[in-house]
């Protein structure tokens, strides 16, 4: 929610479906990667994978004065 609204966004934005296939073809180019035709499928999986990843620690609730800890302990 916070970076919605910092970066100008609403918290009624429309949700839009990851789209690996676009991300790849937008950075690919901007990285100058070649991405060869019998890769694309294995890079398209592991974006997804990173995505749902991803979606999982954004449902994370913290609050406003969470600091992370200084040091590991485990």
């Amino acid at each position: 929610m916070w970076r919605r609204t910092c970066l100008g966004g609403t918290d009624d934005m429309a949700y839009k479906p990851f789209d690996a296939d676009a991300l790849i073809d937008a950075t690919a180019p901007l990285l100058q990667l070649r991405i060869e035709p019998e890769y694309r499928a294995a890079i398209k999986a592991n974006l997804k994978t990173a995505s749902k990843m991803a979606a999982l620690v954004e449902q994370v609730k913290l609050d406003d004065e969470a600091e992370p800890a200084p040091v590991f302990r485990a």
